[in-house]
């Protein structure tokens, strides 16, 4: 899983100070739509290393895991319907395309991980995982944080699928 995209490497030099008021972390609190300072608190909270956060107004962040995954999240649905703050979140991690990614290995990866999304860009080198959470009627951020948790432990055989070869696992 070598090869992690320019733009990764970028943010993982850039480097951004988390505010203060990010770093309140409340599992059992429900949330209908998130902000810039309930994503860092969650990616904290998992002993991430925030390395790039969103312009004022921007719902994004990009981290880093403990083995040194850099994923991003950003908000989508953002302040629609009268409700301020960000009703889904996408999360991504991005590689540049290894070789032995096919059409046929992505949809194996597909089928055998179907908790998160395996696509590629063949035009631009990059393979994409993804999950997308839906907030609409409130869920904790302990399950937020679950969802981080789902796409970053299942990126590695993933990845391995989608390059035709055997998950470690």
């Amino acid at each position: 899983m070598t090869g992690l995209r320019a733009i990764a490497a970028a943010l993982a030099m850039a480097g951004a100070a988390v505010p203060a008021a990010a770093q309140d972390y409340n599992a059992k609190r429900v949330v209908m739509a998130v902000n810039q300072a309930d994503l860092a608190a969650i990616v904290t909270s998992l002993g991430h290393k925030v390395r790039e956060t969103g312009k004022s107004g921007e719902v994004y962040l990009a981290a880093e895991s403990e083995d040194g995954i850099i994923y991003l999240i950003f908000g989508t649905a953002c302040d629609v319907k009268g409700v301020p703050g960000c009703q889904g979140l996408m999360m991504q991690a991005r590689y540049d395309l290894p070789a032995g990614v096919s059409f046929e290995t992505l949809a194996k990866a597909n089928d055998e991980l179907a908790a998160i999304g395996t696509t590629a860009d063949f035009a631009e080198g990059e393979l994409l995982f993804t999950r997308y959470h839906v907030l609409d009627y409130g869920v904790t951020m302990a399950n937020i944080r679950a969802n981080i948790d789902v796409l970053l432990g299942l990126v590695g055989d993933a990845y391995a699928v989608a390059t035709g070869e055997q998950p470690a696992g």
